[in-house]
């Protein structure tokens, strides 16, 4: 009781220094930046140590902290600083992925990669038929001119199968979670982030009067991302072979730098550190150790990356499109449970990953935000009011996703929380 008291007392205390430093106008000021910054994250902490005493995924807290001081809300974290603090969510986004990548083991995997595939595949193709089916057939009944074109059926199709696999990869590492869901939503998160930008580029270069975006230079950026990731892997292996010292120092300044070069180079970094990861653990001993010294300084990632996450979401655009982002939430979750149910049907796995995967596939970030943006500039017309619905439901399937997912890593027992609790 004690401790609940003192948290509350945090956060009413912090939150007033962040209202009267906005009031005064120091909130503004370039060199108060990371000033603002270290106060916002340490109350994102303390609501997640507060709510994680009811129950609630402190990801999910540190979601709602940046939502509350985001800039439709409270406007303490302004749209300028989310931009100035880019660079410090993609390096913590590098970490995560690198993380994941290094529990991937080809050699003992828990799942066949084929049937992997097929499992994305089939998915891919019915939530892509079901959404195209229903919004197609009710398309008069959604906000005027926002699917007066067929393209934006096609469009909203192809997103309905985009994920988020950053989110993916940071509730798995967070839960500590280790098993066969585990395996296929994780493999699954990737290979749909690599098929629907590709997709998405075909689909543009039909229906796009406009923009550089070519089906072949996406798969070369995707494909030298993955190759990048190898290449670092093999630096990561030396290092920790003949050098060891200070690693938790290395891994951090390591990829600080890889991260500044890849996005130079117009790389995917969530790709190169998740096969940077992935390397390390298939071609050398280093996997499991890599993994321990990331994890053992992991909090601050995790909230870093879901602070900076909660603190972009669109809260206006929501407002005015919640009833049809909400249908189209609704039917997007329907059309990827039964996606993931035949699949997972067809492929003859257990009830785990028929019931619960698709769970894993809900949350919706990057991505989507930025193929709402390319639609946005390529169609003046109805893609304004397209890009606005397309926000709307990634604010939901944001939070949503988060903690279904994590629900369902502990109901399969595959979280260390559920782990634990089978051990008693």
């Amino acid at each position: 009781m004690k401790e609940k008291l003192i948290d509350i007392l945090s956060l009413t205390a912090g939150v007033t220094i962040l209202y009267f430093m906005k009031k005064g106008g120091v909130s503004v000021r370039p060199e108060a930046l990371f000033l603002i910054f270290g106060i916002c994250l340490f109350l994102a902490f303390v609501a997640g140590r507060l709510m994680g005493r009811f129950g609630l995924p402190a990801i999910t807290s540190f979601l709602l902290m940046g939502m509350l001081l985001c800039p439709y809300v409270m406007n303490v974290f302004t749209v300028k600083m989310i931009a100035d603090l880019r660079f410090i969510d993609d390096v913590a986004l590098s970490i995560i992925a690198m993380t994941a990548g290094g529990e991937i083991n080809f050699r003992n995997s828990r799942i066949n990669l084929g049937k992997a595939g097929i499992f994305v595949l089939v998915q891919v193709g019915f939530v892509f038929a079901l959404v195209f089916g229903v919004i197609y057939f009710f398309r008069g009944l959604f906000p005027s001119g926002v699917f007066v074109s067929i393209a934006a059926v096609v469009f909203m199709s192809v997103i309905a199968n985009a994920t988020s696999p950053a989110t993916t990869v940071a509730v798995i590492i967070e839960s500590e979670a280790k098993g066969k869901m585990t395996d296929y939503t994780l493999t699954g998160a990737i290979m749909k982030d690599i098929l629907i930008i590709v997709i998405f580029a075909f689909v543009l270069s039909i229906y796009g009067s406009s923009g550089d975006i070519s089906v072949g230079g996406v798969i070369m950026k995707e494909t030298f991302s993955m190759l990048a990731g190898l290449v670092l892997s093999v630096i990561v292996i030396l290092y920790k072979q003949y050098v060891k010292a200070n690693q938790g120092v290395f891994i951090i300044l390591f990829t600080i730098v890889m991260t500044w070069l890849a996005k130079g180079m117009h790389l995917n970094p969530l790709l190169v550190f998740l096969f940077a990861g992935i390397g390390v653990n298939n071609f050398s001993k280093y996997g499991h150790s890599l993994v321990q010294v990331i994890e053992d300084n992991s909090g601050i990632i995790y909230l870093i990356f879901f602070f900076i996450a909660g603190t972009v979401v669109n809260l206006p655009a929501l407002k005015v499109m919640w009833a049809a982002a909400l249908f189209i939430v609704l039917l997007r979750t329907f059309a990827t449970f039964a996606g993931c149910f035949v699949a997972g049907t067809l492929i003859k796995e257990d009830n785990s990953i028929k019931y619960y995967s698709f769970l894993g596939f809900i949350g919706q970030a990057g991505v989507s935000i930025g193929f709402a943006k390319i639609i946005g500039a390529n169609f003046p017309g109805w893609g304004v009011q397209f890009q606005t619905l397309i926000l709307a439901i990634v604010a939901i399937n944001q939070i949503v996703g988060t903690i279904g997912f994590k629900w369902a890593l502990k109901k399969v027992g595959e979280s260390s929380s559920a782990r634990a609790a089978a051990q008693r």
